[in-house]
């Protein structure tokens, strides 16, 4: 029979309660979304080939405005459906000079911070990296991994569609039969039109990608040229970085 009294749920006892603490401290004050922290533990366990991995040689405590364009580039790849990590190697320059053995091992100078190094799925931390030498901005880091290890992510102006069109025309012997596949799919947005326009062009013009992507880095680089058509260019060059 039921004794009438009342249940009652007591709180666990401290010691548990100091644990969970513990335990989601780091978690909590975890703010590089989508950035994973290497040290010497973790190095060559995560970077051993089963996927791609981008990875940034900085001091411990980073900031900035490179530091911010790195982050956005994290949380995109991240929230995507890419196989690729993006990590951090935290070098302290004092005290017991934590990581600097990974970067003396990859002959990076503490004077050339920030530095990025991708490695490629099938290649492990025992493998030369590639090194990244572009702008410091999100959108160019996208590009960079978009076209070194074949990952999608989708920059603004891409469409995945006509991406993967886009990627078989520079090799392609039929590039009218890629316009016309192209065609087929029936987009008629602002971005669709570019991919098109492109592809005629550079079908006629085995050189037109290099001269046009040239032409409108140039006029990005202006700065005369109003905000809203920088974005437009920085949509059209995205474009273009599918065809390389």
């Amino acid at each position: 029979p039921k004794s009438g009294k009342a249940h009652v749920t007591r709180p666990p006892p401290r010691h548990t309660m100091s644990v969970v603490s513990l335990l989601l401290a780091p978690t909590l004050g975890y703010v590089d979304r989508g950035i994973l922290k290497l040290d010497n533990t973790t190095f060559d366990k995560i970077i051993d080939g089963s996927r791609a991995v981008i990875v940034r040689f900085d001091k411990e405590y980073a900031y900035g405005d490179e530091h911010d364009a790195w982050k956005d580039f994290a949380k995109k790849v991240g929230e995507s459906s890419a196989s690729l990590l993006s990590c951090d190697v935290g070098v302290s320059e004092y005290g017991d000079k934590d990581n600097a053995d990974i970067a003396e091992r990859f002959s990076i100078k503490t004077d050339d911070f920030p530095q990025y190094r991708l490695w490629l799925k099938g290649s492990g931390s025992d493998k030369s990296p590639v090194v990244y030498s572009g702008e410091k901005k999100s959108d160019a880091f996208l590009r960079f991994v978009q076209e070194k290890a074949g990952v999608w992510i989708g920059l603004p102006g891409q469409v995945k569609e006509l991406d993967a069109i886009a990627k078989k025309f520079g090799t392609a012997a039929d590039k009218t039969g890629l316009v016309a596949e192209a065609k087929a799919l029936g987009m008629s947005d602002e971005a669709a039109k570019y991919y098109l326009k492109v592809m005629d062009k550079a079908a006629a013009d085995g050189g037109f990608i290099s001269k046009e992507t040239a032409r409108l880095q140039k006029m990005i680089d202006d700065g005369s040229v109003k905000p809203a058509k920088k974005e437009q260019f920085g949509r059209r060059l995205n474009v273009l970085s599918s065809f390389a």
